[in-house]
């Protein structure tokens, strides 16, 4: 029985960064793609590109959230596959790095029942650009938030596209490449192009 799905943010629930999304609204988006190939490449840490990533946020009014979140670009059926799966009575659980503010956007707007992101200080409403607390293993946290939850691994599920993803796939009943890299497809019992075939997965596997 599936009781648990985690889904990853960039490039599978939303076509692009959503880590990038503030530092574009406001015109500052261009280091993340000169220094993300850095990081595909293992020349940078986690830590650095979100450091660099976020240092890039800094200006942004937390009010224009709403205005950012709005111009996401989400891929074909994934909001309708999100809901679909949690009418099921299936946990829903936003496993990213974003900014914590812009993530309880998303599950006010498609009920995840769980978020995880990287805290950001504001001052005055402001992104300062400076991280407070990073989410930067997202195995770990897929674990604690189960152990939280009395759910076995066993019993959840993830659907991501890069090598971080991968290490939660590992960890769990199964996971599913969207689109992914080779350390996604590599450790992911299915590989998909439709996010909609998300829930034709999990219906069949719930039923085995």
């Amino acid at each position: 029985m599936i009781k648990m799905v985690f889904v990853d943010m960039s490039n599978t629930l939303v076509d692009g960064s959503g880590a990038n999304s503030g530092a574009d609204f406001i015109g500052k988006g261009d280091l993340y793609r000169e220094i993300y190939p850095k990081y595909k490449a293992g020349k940078i840490t986690m830590t650095e590109l979100l450091n660099k990533t976020y240092g890039c946020w800094a200006g942004l009014n937390v009010y224009d959230l709403q205005k950012v979140f709005e111009k996401l670009d989400f891929n074909d059926g994934a909001k309708e596959t999100i809901k679909k799966i949690k009418n099921e009575g299936i946990k829903m659980v936003l496993l990213t790095q974003i900014p914590v503010q812009l993530g309880e956007l998303f599950k006010k707007s498609l009920g995840f029942d769980f978020i995880t992101g990287t805290v950001l200080e504001v001052k005055n409403g402001i992104f300062t650009g400076k991280v407070l607390e990073y989410h930067d293993n997202k195995a770990r946290e897929a674990m604690q938030i189960l152990e939280r939850e009395k759910i076995f691994p066993e019993e959840a599920v993830s659907i991501g596209d890069r090598k971080d993803d991968a290490e939660v796939f590992k960890k769990v009943r199964f996971g599913v490449s969207y689109n992914g890299d080779e350390a996604a497809r590599k450790n992911a019992k299915y590989q998909i192009d439709d996010f909609k075939k998300l829930y034709d997965i999990i219906e069949k596997e719930s039923n085995n």
